[in-house]
């Protein structure tokens, strides 16, 4: 088991996050799976909402990513060597499991659910609210691919290495932005954006890291707003991250 975060990586940077067989923790599958699938929501959005006098902050997109962590481990062949990884960078998370897939790639994609390998570990899971109901795994995670407009999934088996890889898009599709209106169109800036482009155009080297104790603002809210000037034209970055620098496009 094998969990490293590979965003918000400053400089040379490997990893800003390692889980791995240290000693600081209890190893077993149950303890990975509780300490992972909060690293991997807490930067999701997660939109004010009230169930009566109860607070509601769970979102498709928090259990499409529960229930993405979870199928690795219940179709998982724990009889062939290999690595349950899970690897997280600033636009996608990348989970990988030993073993192979049971139905081809066009059917999962049609909403075919397979019987999990390890249905005991399945029904362990459902029992303690990280799974959703049953034949609803694939599934779940395209409807909240839907419903943000993220980048398609990707499922990818390897039979050379004996492991299967899906990697979840936490980006939108800029396909369905430019059939919704071309995104370069000028657009009213909210102040906040508007002083994030002020503040890039003045030092454009500045890191978000930089930017987010300048501003205040959070990482997660500076990912958000970099991400939004990038794809409507306001923002450009030339060069990698360790060496670029950032080009502010005025309208």
């Amino acid at each position: 088991m094998d969990y490293i975060d590979k965003s918000n990586l400053i400089g040379d940077q490997r990893y800003s996050d390692r889980l791995t067989y240290d000693g600081t923790w209890e190893n077993n599958l149950f303890n990975f799976i509780r300490m992972v699938i909060p690293k991997l929501t807490r930067d999701l959005p997660h939109p004010f909402s009230m169930d009566g006098v109860v607070r509601k902050d769970d979102t498709l997109q928090a259990k499409a990513v529960r229930e993405a962590v979870t199928n690795m481990v219940i179709h998982s062949d724990f009889m062939v060597n290999g690595v349950l990884k899970v690897e997280k960078y600033d636009d996608c998370f990348v989970l990988t499991n030993p073993g192979l897939l049971k139905l081809p790639i066009e059917q999962i994609y049609k909403g075919s659910e397979s019987k999990a390998r390890n249905q005991r570990m399945q029904n362990m899971f459902r029992m303690i609210g990280y799974g959703e109901n049953l034949g609803s795994g694939f599934p779940l995670i395209l409807n909240a691919r839907n419903e943000k407009h993220w980048i398609k999934p990707e499922l990818l088996e390897q039979p050379e290495l004996m492991q299967v890889k899906l990697t979840l898009h936490i980006q939108n599709d800029v396909s369905y932005s430019s059939s919704n209106g071309p995104i370069n169109d000028p657009i009213n800036l909210t102040e906040r954006q508007k002083m994030i482009l002020r503040m890039f155009s003045e030092e454009k080297k500045l890191s978000r890291e930089r930017l987010c104790e300048k501003t205040g603002l959070s990482d997660a809210t500076a990912k958000r707003e970099i991400a939004f000037l990038k794809k409507t034209g306001y923002l450009e970055r030339v060069g990698s991250l360790k060496t670029g620098h950032w080009i502010v496009i005025s309208k």
